[in-house]
């Protein structure tokens, strides 16, 4: 009897010491996965992003503007943000059709489609925005994903991981719009905005 009592305790013992282990395994298990799923999401974005700013890649004078001088009354027919420029909010729509659970509360995510993630750029500079030259343009993403499990916290990590993917592409159109009263989608700046945007109130 003493005997089977012996390796039950010793059983305890060993389960004490090999679950932390195991746990661990488990853990990495399933945070390697949502880390690949996490890239694949953020990549496939971009990606996206890239393919439409391609074709409606905005003026490099619009993404210089301080976003602090966008008009914010809500009476007054004006740009209110960045994303006012129909180019620059075209990239924004394509890169949140590809997001399924990143941005949409899992995990108390952010939406990936914001400014303080984005970054849609000129790598050669503005000049380069024509159809002799094509570009590129980048879109990055630069995005912070939390933990499933308890693992990023026991290493130390409680910020989770930051992901950067950047999509270049050559230019394929200059966001020509006949519809527009200009013939262009994308403002040079807020006058050009106006312009391209006309009030629609009386």
């Amino acid at each position: 009897m003493a005997h089977t009592q012996h390796k039950k305790g010793q059983s305890i013992v060993e389960m004490a010491l090999m679950l932390p282990i195991l746990l661990i395994v488990i853990f990495g298990i399933i945070e390697f996965g949502w880390l690949i799923f996490a890239y694949s999401t953020i990549s496939q974005a971009a990606r996206n992003g890239a393919e439409v700013a391609a074709q409606l890649p905005p003026h490099e004078s619009w993404l210089n503007q301080n976003p602090a001088g966008f008009n914010q009354d809500p009476n007054v027919w004006a740009p209110r943000s960045i994303r006012s420029d129909n180019c620059v909010n075209g990239i924004y729509v394509a890169i949140e059709s590809q997001l399924t659970l990143l941005g949409m509360g899992v995990n108390e995510q952010d939406a990936v489609a914001q400014a303080q993630y984005v970054t849609i750029r000129y790598p050669n500079g503005g000049a380069t925005r024509n159809l002799a030259v094509r570009g590129p343009i980048e879109i990055s993403i630069t995005y912070p994903v939390n933990s499933l499990t308890p693992l990023f916290g026991l290493l130390g990590m409680n910020d989770g991981v930051t992901m950067r993917v950047t999509q270049r592409r050559s230019l394929e159109n200059l966001g020509r719009d006949p519809t527009r009263q200009i013939g262009v989608a994308c403002a040079a700046n807020q006058t050009e905005w106006v312009r391209i945007n006309p009030d629609p109130t009386p």
